[in-house]
């Protein structure tokens, strides 16, 4: 099933942009970490698997498949919906303006992890670490700089 196919079942309209956060899913947020966070999905998720080719780290996984980094292979984080391998998450920012996940979902099922609170900074190195044949210069997309 593709993400298109979903609009005829769905109340919602897919949209390629981010949409506010339902309250119910809204994580808590405090001055000091204001959406400064990985991105997860949570159990909302209807795996139309939407998100997966979207990510430019290949941070996305299905369920129950396990996540490689540094060529070593890691255990599935859940196994009955798609899952963000959160050492590989960079929110997007050096490639996009926001988390391209969260533009395509049609379920708003991606959103901040209020566990893993990250800074521009270190999504950036990570994105440096990930692709080292890259340059990002000192106007590199970021949805740190929208506002």
């Amino acid at each position: 099933m593709l993400a298109s196919d979903c609009a005829d079942i769905l109340p919602i309209q897919i949209e390629a942009r981010r949409r506010p956060w339902p309250r119910r899913l809204r994580p808590a947020l405090g001055p000091e970490n204001s959406w400064n966070m990985s991105t997860l999905i949570t159990e909302e998720c209807i795996n139309c698997g939407a998100c997966e080719p979207e990510c430019p780290n290949t941070a996305i996984y299905e369920g129950g498949a396990p996540w490689e980094l540094d060529g070593a292979s890691n255990p599935a984080i859940k196994e009955d919906i798609y899952y963000i391998a959160p050492q590989k998450c960079t929110e997007c920012v050096g490639f996009f303006d926001q988390e391209q996940c969260a533009a395509v979902c049609p379920v708003d099922c991606c959103i901040p992890d209020p566990n893993i609170p990250e800074s521009e900074e270190v999504l950036l190195e990570r994105a440096r670490r990930m692709h080292p044949e890259q340059t990002f210069g000192a106007d590199f997309p970021s949805r740190f700089k929208k506002g």
